[in-house]
C-alpha cells in the first residue's frame, strides 16, 4: 500500500478552478503542469467545475478521484475555494 501525501493549493483570485485543480495535481506529483499526462476533462467537466464556486458565499465541498489522487475542494471561511490533493502515488 502506498503512502498518502496531502497537498493544499489556494487558487489566485482570477484563476479558474479547473486550472487550480490541474496545477495542484501537478505540484502534488512534482510534475510540470504542461508535461503531466493527466487531462482533467477525462475525469470531470471543467466548465461545470469552474462555475461551482463562483458565488463566494457558498458553503460546499466537492470530492472526486483523478490521476491517483483524491481531489477535495472546500470553501474557506470567506467562501473562496481551497483545493486539497491526497496523492496515492
Amino acid at each position: 500500500m502506498r503512502d498518502t501525501q496531502e497537498f493544499f493549493y489556494e487558487p489566485g483570485e482570477d484563476e479558474p478552478l479547473s486550472t487550480a485543480v490541474v496545477t495542484a495535481v501537478a505540484e502534488a506529483h512534482h510534475e510540470d503542469v504542461l508535461e503531466q499526462e493527466w487531462v482533467i476533462s477525462n475525469d470531470i467537466n471543467a466548465d461545470a467545475l469552474d462555475g461551482l464556486f463562483q458565488e463566494n458565499n457558498l458553503k460546499m465541498t466537492l470530492q472526486f478521484e483523478a490521476d491517483s489522487t483524491t481531489a477535495t475542494i472546500v470553501a474557506d471561511k470567506n467562501g473562496d475555494p481551497v483545493v486539497k490533493i491526497e496523492s496515492h502515488r
